[in-house]
């Protein structure tokens, strides 16, 4: 985020803090009807926080995150 971006320090601990919200909720039962486990995580959730985060930095949602030959940052 800091490079590819270009966000500032704040700006990727608020977009984490909304992300790790969203995609990291507590399920209310660990387990499906079959008894398998449920994922810790949503990644349908994940994916739509990262294009929002993508789209909030005028990028399309599925631009390469692939610098040019000479970033404006060196992360």
């Amino acid at each position: 985020m800091l490079g590819r971006l270009q966000m500032t320090v704040d700006e990727c601990i608020d977009a984490y803090m909304l992300l790790s919200d969203r995609v990291f909720q507590k399920a209310r039962v660990p387990f499906t009807a079959r008894g398998r486990m449920r994922g810790k995580f949503d990644s349908k959730e994940l994916e739509k926080v990262i294009k929002e985060v993508i789209n909030s930095r005028n990028l399309e949602e599925d631009a390469l995150l692939e610098e040019s030959a000479n970033p404006k940052c060196r992360v």
